[in-house]
C-alpha cells in the first residue's frame, strides 16, 4: 500500500481532477484481515515519520462516519455521556487498525475533536449555502454515506442563528489576516522537527528554528515582514543569552520573548498539536489533602510527645530534688548523732517514712512502673501467651507511664494466638489491645500503626494496637473468645486481630484469619526464589498448565501460565488474565475451601468475562449449578488494559463495582449491558430458583469507594487485594465506603508486595512443590 506520507517532490504543474471523498479502503481491508499498522511517536506523544499522516487521515474518516455533524461541542458537559460513547467507539476502531498504546488515548480524542470541527467548517464553507447565498436544505449527495438528513437539518439550524453568525464572522476575519502565517500544510511542527533532527548533524534543534522553518516559502525564503522581525529578534537574543537560558522551555524562552505576545495558560509554541505546558515543563507536584493531613497529624503527634517529655523532665527534676534533700538530711543526722544513726533507722516511724518515699519514687519512675494486677484463673480458658494469663478477651484500663502513670483509654486485651498486628510482629512485652473509649485522645500511642497514619489514642478507637503489658490494669474476668468451641480437642484458628471459630455448614458469619504460609515456606520471601527459578529453569516461551476445577469457576479448564506472564508480577508490570486466574485458585485453596465456604464464594474466570461479548457465556456458567444463587460471585474483569472487580449477589440481584481508578460503570456501557444481559438470561431460565418479585426488579449497580491506585499499572494488584479482603470479611454485602478494617485512600507498597508474595508462595509451594502443573517447552 502506498503511504500518503510520501512526498512527490515534483514541481511540474499537472491538471488534477476533483478530489474524491477520502475513505482509506486499503486500511479498512487490512483491518478486516487482522493486520495493524505501526505508528511512531516522539517523546511528547505525537505521531511522526512514516504512517503518521495516514493515522491522522484514518481518525478523520472514522470521525466522519461515527460522529454526527450536528454535534457542535466536543467537550460540553451536557453532552458528556453521548460524547463519551463516540470517543470510545472511535478508540475501538483505531485500535483495530493501528498498533497504539493506552497512553496515546488522550491524543486520539483531541485529534478527533479537531478533525470533527474541521469537517463541520468544510461543510459550512462548501455546501451550506448555494450560489445565491441561501441555505441548502438537502444534505450533500457526496457525503450521504456519513451524513443523515436529520443531522443536516440540525446543522443548518445551528448556522442560521444570529449568535453563530456573529462568532463566524469574527473568526473568519481573524483567520484571513494571520500575523505569522504557517506554510507547511499537513506536515505539522512535530513531523517538521523530526525531519530537521534527522538532517541535522548536531542532532538537536532549537524551537525558534522550527518556528522559522514552518514559515518560509517553497524556495526557503521568508516573505513576510512580521516573520522576519521575529527571526531577527531570536538571533539577537541567542547571542545575548547564556547556554542555560537558551534551553529554557518555559514562557521566558527565546521565541516567547521575540514574539512578545500575550501568554495563555498552558499554551506552548512550535511543538505542534496535542502538546501543552505540562508535557514539556518539569511537573511541580502540588501537595494533596492527604499530604496536609499526614503533616498535620505528624505535627500534633510531635507536639504531644514534646509536652510529655517536658512534663517528664519536670517530674524527674522534682524526684532528683527529693532524693537530694533526703540524702542531705541523712548526712546531717549522721554528723550530729553518729552513734545513734543505725538505731534511729530501725525505729518504726523512720522505716515507714523511708518506705513511703521509696514507693513514691518507684511509682513515678517510667522504667519502674508497678505491674498491673492479674486476673484470677477462675473461668479461664487454656493458657495464653503471657504466663498465667488465660487465653481470651479481658476488659482493661489502658495507661501511659510518662510523665506519670496516667489512664488514657479503656478497652480489651486480646490474649489470642498470633503475634502480629497490622503486619508488624509484636515487640517483647507487648500485647494486642482494642481501644474502645479514649479518655485522653491526644495521648501518643506507644507504637504508631497503619504506616504512621494512626499515632494517637483518639485516632485508634475501634482498632487493635500494640501496647506494653505492664501498662494494663484488668477490671473484669476473662471473656470467651467469640464463637470459640468448648471442646478442648477442637482445632481453633486465630486471626491476626480476632479469634474465630472453625466454620460450619451453616455459613454463620465470622472473619477469616490469614494462616501461616504452607509448604514449608513460612517467613521465606518466595518472590526472589521464583525470579531465580524462572531465569534458571524456564526458557522463553515455555508455559505451565494448571488444572482449574469446576467447583472454582463453574467449568473445568487448563490455565496456561506463560513465563512471560510470571515476569509481569516479578517486574511489577501490568497483569494478564492468567495471573488473576491463578490468584483466584490460591484464594479458593487457602481461604474458601479450608473454612467451609465453597457454598458462599465462587469465581467467574477473567477469560470468560473478557471474551463473552453478549453475556451468554456468563449466564451459561451461572445456570450450571443451583447453588450459585446463594453465593457471592467474584468476577475480575479487564476493561481494556484496566482491571476492575465485580462482586455479584444473585439473590439480591446486586452488582458491586470496585474500580481502582474510581470510574463509573456507565462509562463502559457495552460491558455494563453484557453483565445485565447475563443476569437477565439467568432470570429467564431459573424461574424455580429466583423469587417472582425479581422478574420486574431492576438490576442494581453499587459503586464501592475502595482504595485507589496512583499509577497506571497497579490495577491488577488492587483487584487481587480486593478479592482477598472480600473473602476474609466473609459478608453477603459490601459497604459503600468499603470494609472498615481495610479502608484507606490507597494501598501501601508493602500491602501490594504481600499480594505478590501470596501469589509467588502459591506457585512455588502448591504448583511446583506438589507438581500440580505441567511445564511445556517452547
Amino acid at each position: 500500500m502506498a503511504s500518503i506520507d510520501d512526498e512527490s517532490g515534483s514541481s511540474s504543474k499537472k491538471t488534477v481532477g476533483k478530489h474524491g471523498v477520502t475513505r482509506l479502503q486499503k486500511i479498512h481491508k487490512a483491518k478486516s484481515n487482522g493486520k495493524r499498522i505501526e505508528v511512531q511517536w516522539n517523546s511528547r506523544g505525537q505521531p511522526i515519520k512514516h504512517n503518521s499522516k495516514t493515522f491522522a487521515s484514518f481518525i478523520g474518516v472514522t470521525v466522519r462516519r461515527l460522529v454526527p455533524i450536528s454535534l457542535d461541542n466536543w467537550s460540553a458537559k451536557k453532552n458528556k455521556e453521548a460524547v463519551g460513547v463516540y470517543k470510545q467507539n472511535i478508540w475501538d476502531e483505531i485500535e483495530k487498525a493501528f498498533i497504539i498504546g493506552e497512553e496515546h488515548r488522550a491524543f486520539v480524542y483531541r485529534e478527533a475533536g479537531k478533525l470533527h470541527r474541521s469537517f463541520r467548517t468544510k461543510m459550512a464553507r462548501s455546501y451550506l449555502k448555494d450560489s445565491k447565498g441561501g441555505f441548502v436544505k438537502h444534505r450533500p449527495a457526496k457525503y450521504s454515506f456519513c451524513i443523515k438528513q436529520d443531522d443536516w437539518d440540525k446543522f443548518v439550524a445551528q448556522h442560521m442563528t444570529a449568535k453563530f453568525q456573529k462568532v463566524s464572522d469574527e473568526n473568519r476575519e481573524r483567520a484571513l489576516n494571520p500575523q505569522h502565517p504557517y506554510r507547511k500544510s499537513r506536515l505539522g511542527c512535530a513531523r517538521l522537527e523530526a525531519d530537521m533532527v534527522e538532517e541535522s548533524e548536531v542532532g538537536e534543534i532549537n524551537h525558534s528554528q522550527v518556528w522559522k522553518a514552518a514559515r518560509v516559502n517553497k524556495s526557503g525564503v521568508i516573505d513576510n515582514e512580521n516573520v522576519q522581525r521575529v527571526v531577527d529578534q531570536c538571533e539577537k537574543l541567542t547571542e545575548a543569552l547564556s547556554e542555560e537560558e537558551r534551553q529554557d522551555l518555559g514562557p521566558t524562552n527565546i521565541l516567547f520573548k521575540a514574539l512578545n505576545l500575550p501568554n495563555y495558560s498552558g499554551r506552548v509554541r512550535t511543538y505542534g498539536f496535542g502538546v501543552c505546558s505540562r508535557d514539556i515543563l518539569p511537573r511541580q507536584n502540588r501537595p494533596t489533602q492527604m499530604d496536609f493531613e499526614k503533616l498535620y497529624g505528624f505535627r500534633n503527634s510531635l507536639k504531644s510527645r514534646l509536652e510529655v517529655l517536658e512534663r517528664e523532665k519536670i517530674e524527674r527534676d522534682k524526684l532528683d530534688r527529693e532524693k537530694l534533700e533526703m540524702q542531705q538530711t541523712e548526712e546531717v543526722e549522721e554528723r550530729q548523732q553518729p552513734k545513734q544513726v543505725s538505731e534511729k533507722l530501725q525505729q518504726p516511724e523512720k522505716v515507714a517514712q523511708r518506705q513511703h518515699l521509696e514507693q513514691v519514687v518507684e511509682r513515678k519512675q517510667p522504667e519502674k512502673v508497678v505491674e498491673s494486677r492479674l486476673p484470677s484463673d477462675k473461668g479461664s480458658c487454656n493458657p495464653g501467651s503471657f504466663g498465667n494469663i488465660p487465653e481470651g478477651l479481658f476488659p482493661v484500663n489502658i495507661y501511659l507511664s510518662s510523665p506519670s502513670r496516667c489512664l488514657v483509654a479503656r478497652g480489651k486485651l486480646y490474649n489470642t494466638k498470633g503475634n502480629t498486628v497490622h503486619g508488624m510482629t509484636l515487640p517483647s512485652g507487648y500485647v494486642k489491645v482494642n481501644i474502645e473509649v479514649a479518655i485522653v485522645p491526644n495521648a501518643p500511642l506507644p507504637i504508631s500503626v497503619e504506616d504512621g497514619d494512626v499515632s494517637m489514642v483518639g485516632q485508634a478507637i475501634g482498632t487493635i494496637v500494640p501496647w506494653p503489658m505492664k501498662l494494663l490494669e484488668f477490671v473484669a474476668e476473662c471473656e470467651k473468645i467469640p464463637g470459640q468451641s468448648q471442646n478442648k480437642g477442637n482445632n481453633i484458628q486465630h486471626s491476626v486481630e480476632y479469634s474465630v471459630s472453625s466454620p460450619n455448614k451453616s455459613n454463620k458469619k465470622f472473619k477469616i484469619e490469614e494462616s501461616p504460609r504452607v509448604g514449608g515456606s513460612a517467613g521465606i520471601a518466595n518472590l526472589p526464589f521464583l525470579d531465580m527459578y524462572v531465569k534458571k529453569m524456564m526458557r522463553v516461551g515455555s508455559l505451565i498448565q494448571i488444572k482449574m476445577e469446576e467447583s472454582i469457576f463453574g467449568e473445568e479448564f487448563l490455565e496456561q501460565l506463560r513465563v512471560e506472564s510470571i515476569k509481569e508480577i516479578l517486574d511489577h508490570n501490568w497483569l494478564s488474565a492468567s495471573i488473576i486466574t491463578v490468584f483466584s485458585r490460591y484464594l479458593y485453596d487457602k481461604f474458601i475451601s479450608p473454612n467451609g465456604l465453597i457454598n458462599k464464594f465462587s469465581f467467574i474466570s477473567p477469560h470468560v468475562s473478557r471474551e463473552d461479548n453478549l453475556g451468554n457465556g456468563i449466564a451459561k456458567i451461572l445456570l450450571k449449578d443451583e447453588e450459585f444463587k446463594d453465593k457471592m460471585i467474584l468476577a475480575p474483569c479487564n476493561l481494556g488494559k484496566h482491571w476492575v472487580l465485580l462482586v455479584i449477589n444473585l439473590n439480591a440481584e446486586v452488582i458491586y463495582y470496585m474500580d481502582p481508578l474510581n470510574g463509573e460503570p456507565t462509562k463502559h456501557q457495552n460491558f455494563k449491558t453484557k453483565l445485565e444481559n447475563a443476569l437477565q438470561i439467568y432470570r429467564a431460565n431459573s424461574s424455580s430458583k429466583v423469587p417472582k418479585v425479581s422478574k420486574s426488579k431492576k438490576i442494581s449497580w453499587q459503586k464501592i469507594k475502595c482504595p485507589r491506585q496512583i499509577n497506571g499499572v497497579d490495577c491488577g494488584y488492587f483487584v487481587m487485594r480486593f478479592m482477598k479482603e472480600v473473602i476474609m470479611e466473609n459478608e453477603f454485602m459490601i459497604p459503600t465506603n468499603y470494609f472498615f478494617d481495610h479502608k484507606c485512600r490507597t494501598y501501601s507498597h508493602d500491602k501490594l508486595t504481600e499480594v505478590k508474595e501470596d501469589w509467588a508462595t502459591y506457585v512455588v509451594d502448591d504448583v511446583f512443590g506438589k507438581q500440580e502443573a505441567i511445564i511445556l517447552p517452547n
